[in-house]
């Protein structure tokens, strides 16, 4: 997965560093599949993880989607893997809580008593 859109090359920059490594390492025939994630400041949610899973799990090498884009609904080239279900990988006893401030204001000791 890589974080970038190299528009035309023949794949992203982690794609082709993996496909020169194996080459050198005489395993040319390891099949690669290369793709995007997080284009758009999209985060990378678990769900994304799911189905970049679900996409190179296929048996059939031909039916493999690459290159893909996760994350997006790519109109443009129809790259994108569908999300399926939302996957929630917390309990649901977890709370989850996000802080923000300045530094030197007194959130960081405020922070730290609210995390206790």
């Amino acid at each position: 997965l890589d974080r970038t859109k190299e528009s035309g090359s023949q794949g992203e920059p982690i794609y082709m560093d993996v496909c020169a490594s194996l080459i050198s390492c005489k395993r040319g025939g390891v099949y690669v599949a290369g793709g995007r994630y997080g284009l758009g400041s999209k985060d990378f949610t678990p769900s994304m993880v799911t189905a970049v899973i679900q996409n190179i799990m296929i048996k059939n090498e031909e039916k493999i989607q690459h290159p893909f884009t996760v994350g997006i609904n790519d109109d443009v080239t129809h790259l994108s893997l569908p999300l399926g279900k939302i996957v929630n990988p917390l309990n649901d006893d977890v709370t989850e809580c996000v802080f923000y401030g300045f530094g030197g204001d007194g959130t960081v000791g405020a922070n730290k008593e609210s995390a206790k």
